[in-house]
């Protein structure tokens, strides 16, 4: 009962916030073209403005225009006469439909205002090619120095000598240095209007190894989280991508989390939000592909059962999220997850000291991606905009862990649930599976099958050699979980998220990963004669809306059982997957009648949600799952 209080004050909450998302102001007076400028406060890779005319269509097909980077934050774009709305946008993530105030007006990103942005010389400026604060793992590291609007600049490192320079320099700093010590490199640049003088710092650090030196500088979690437990690096197996859980079992598992520490749980009033709460990660391979499995708990039914969103929304593939393995395929490249154009992947704000090289990003529904991002020999990640049809991923409502570890409660600091807690073993751990409360049939799973080719290795190379692969899970933007587990998951869970105050600020923090990647093949013994075999080919789901079918006419005067989808005479988890395979087209052949529960126009992916609903005993009866009728 101690819960109940705090959930109703959640739920209204809840409600007052989403109303408020509802209604947007636009900045009247509009002017007709001009100068316009944007402050990156984002960080975006590139920034493009769509613009059109009030009523009108733009001139421009969308993403629109790329915007100049006038260099600390500011980028511009003169908009021609007659066009007098505006859109700003990175190609993903953009800015709501605005109205010009003026010529020479800037919008500032992070609070959504304009301003008039008053454009005369400006002070020098310069930017650096390791940012401060990064720590390196090597003798020496360069770094570049480059300065705009300068009539002169120079450097100095630790406060000694001052060196000239025109335009740029590249610097190199370690020699010599002991490990964990931090040199300062001063840079100064000097023009009519000023200077401008910046310090930074760098320490040099000793590497941590993992099957070799991976660059990581705090070691893998431990207490009830692993990374390769029981020395496992998966299995030599071939594994059919078809939202079947049965391909995989326990020896595949190369990294443990726990439930319920999903950064939501840290906020007094959050858990009215999805959660996102990775619990395990399991590998395999055969000649062709690499495959992962990976669990997702969903335990609002046992610590937050009151606010219902999460439990009949928590499938992540209704969500159109992003996703993110990144790996270290080639030791000899050192990559922090930075981008070569600037900024993380997707803007994530997710960057590493242990080493990768590739990522695969893709959305929860399989609607965006997947696309691969390999490092140049710098380390620096390359974009590349080819979707890769040969990956193949599936999902479903089942787990083969047979306990799901976790600490109870949620609401923050209402139940003592602090950031860190999963780190102590004296918290209130409970095995979920053994609380009569939660229902495994809302937890779920992700498989996926890479092509060993796109990640440019062999099978020889995994069993020889190894690679190390991280999971980590967004909320759209910030890391809000991964495997192996990282502390910068739930460092600012605590803290209050910008946008929507009782959300936390793990949607918009940046997050850099200093734990190990877990290993993949190097050290692990082949399974049994795996006889690798092609997987069977299936169709990703490209739809972005929720899908719907009509009803099939059937036989009248025949009985059926609601929510029997598959026909076998029961009510069960399958019912609700041989749905969600019929409307990806991967099944045509369900009883439509039966699995359209709520009586509607169309089988949609709320029939499966229903009958989710009714095996975790939160349905609505209404819906009468279970109940035999006649046509």
């Amino acid at each position: 009962m101690k819960k109940l209080s705090k959930r109703v004050l959640s739920l209204i909450l809840s409600i007052v916030i989403l109303a408020s998302l509802c209604t947007v102001v636009l900045t009247a007076n509009a002017a007709d073209g001009g100068m316009v400028f944007f402050k990156n406060t984002a960080n975006w890779a590139t920034v493009n403005a769509y613009y059109w005319p009030k009523g009108g269509s733009g001139p421009v097909a969308w993403p629109g225009t790329a915007m100049t980077n006038e260099g600390e934050g500011v980028f511009s774009i003169n908009v021609p006469a007659g066009n007098n709305c505006i859109i700003f946008n990175n190609g993903g993530t953009k800015t709501d439909d605005l109205d010009i105030p003026g010529a020479n007006y800037i919008y500032d990103f992070s609070t959504g205002t304009w301003a008039e942005y008053i454009i005369g010389p400006k002070a020098p400026s310069f930017e650096v090619s390791k940012k401060d604060g990064t720590s390196f793992k090597t003798e020496t590291v360069d770094v570049t120095i480059t300065v705009k609007d300068a009539d002169s600049a120079s450097y100095s490192i630790d406060g000694g000598a001052s060196k000239s320079f025109v335009g740029s320099t590249v610097v190199t700093i370690g020699a010599g240095v002991a490990v964990n010590s931090t040199t300062t490199l001063t840079v100064t640049a000097t023009n009519d209007v000023g200077t401008t003088t910046k310090t930074y710092t760098y320490t040099k650090k000793e590497a941590s190894t993992n099957n070799g030196d991976d660059g990581s500088t705090t070691p893998a979690l431990d207490g009830y989280f692993a990374t390769n437990p029981n020395g496992q690096y998966g299995k030599q197996a071939s594994i059919t991508i078809d939202g079947s859980i049965s391909d995989w079992d326990s020896s595949m598992l190369i990294a443990q989390g726990v439930a319920n520490d999903d950064p939501r749980v840290y906020r007094d009033n959050s858990m009215y939000e999805i959660g996102m709460d990775d619990y395990a990660l399991y590998a395999a391979w055969d000649n062709t592909n690499l495959y992962l499995m990976w669990e997702m708990a969903n335990v609002q039914d046992a610590v937050a059962p009151s606010d219902t969103y999460p439990i009949s929304q928590g499938n992540h593939w209704i969500n159109n999220m992003p996703f993110f393995l990144y790996f270290s395929t080639d030791p000899s490249i050192q990559g922090d997850g930075t981008v070569s154009t600037g900024g993380t992947v997707w803007e994530s704000g997710i960057t590493f000291d242990t080493y990768v090289d590739t990522v695969l990003a893709f959305s929860t529904n399989g609607s965006n991606g997947p696309f691969i991002h390999k490092a140049n020999e710098d380390g620096k990640i390359v974009y590349n905009e080819t979707r890769h049809q040969s990956i193949k991923m599936m999902w479903g409502n089942d787990t083969i862990s047979t306990e799901l570890w976790g600490i109870d409660e949620g609401y923050g600091s209402w139940n003592n649930r602090v950031p860190g807690d999963v780190l102590d073993e004296s918290s209130a751990w409970i095995d979920f599976y053994k609380d009569p409360e939660h229902s495994k049939a809302i937890d779920m799973f992700y498989e996926i099958s890479i092509p060993l080719d796109l990640l440019g290795i062999t099978a020889s190379d995994l069993t020889t050699q190894g690679i190390g692969v991280m999971k980590i899970s967004t909320f759209g933007t910030s890391g809000m979980n991964s495997l192996p587990a990282d502390p910068s998951m739930w460092d600012n869970a605590a803290l209050p998220y910008t946008e929507q105050e009782p959300n936390s600020h793990e949607k918009e923090d940046a997050d850099h990963i200093t734990v190990p990647l877990a290993r993949i093949g190097a050290g692990s013994a082949p399974g049994p004669n795996p006889n690798p075999t092609t997987p069977v080919e299936t169709q990703p789901v490209e739809t972005q809306p929720i899908p719907t079918t009509p009803i099939a006419t059937e036989p009248v005067g025949s009985s059926y059982v609601i929510g029997d989808a598959d026909g076998n005479g029961d009510v069960n988890i399958m019912d609700a997957t041989s749905i969600q395979l019929y409307l990806a087209h991967q099944k045509d052949d369900i009883d439509t009648v039966a699995a359209n529960v709520d009586t509607d126009a169309n089988v949609t992916i709320m029939d499966a949600t229903h009958i989710q609903l009714f095996l975790a005993k939160q349905g609505n009866p209404a819906f009468k799952i279970g109940e035999t009728v006649t046509r």
